[in-house]
């Protein structure tokens, strides 16, 4: 078995808020390698959204993968469980109830996908690559 070569992957973050949702394709390093937004509040159901997300993301992965192979997902959601992959109840979010968000990120996108609330994902980011770094 050969050397495992982390610097030939890439990751897609995807922040997820009421109005905007952002994302970007980073590597292992926090390195981004291109980034965008869609609006969130104009996708009247779940499937809609993630339709639109995959939409967005594809050129940018198109553009990448000769190089890099996407081997996963984050996504940082107001009111979202770690644990079930799914969003509850986020009042500022269009769809309501319990959506999970996860599987069918994972699924259209064809990786794993790892939720976490929004809050916990800024601070994360913070502590590694930003003004929390020590």
């Amino acid at each position: 078995m050969g050397v495992y070569d982390l610097s030939r992957e890439m990751v897609i973050g995807i922040d997820i808020g009421g109005t905007n949702t952002k994302y970007g394709l980073v590597n292992h390093r926090g390195l981004i390698f291109d980034k965008g937004d869609i609006k969130t509040d104009i996708y009247p159901t779940i499937e809609e959204y993630v339709d639109a997300i995959h939409t967005a993301l594809q050129p940018l992965i198109e553009k990448f993968e000769k190089e890099y192979k996407v081997k996963g997902i984050g996504v940082g959601a107001p009111n979202g469980n770690y644990y079930t992959g799914a969003i509850e109840y986020a009042p500022n979010l269009p769809w309501k109830g319990t959506i999970n968000i996860a599987d069918l990120i994972s699924k259209k996108f064809g990786v794993p996908c790892t939720l976490t609330n929004d809050a916990n994902a800024a601070a994360m980011g913070e502590m590694m690559y930003g003004a929390a770094r020590a």
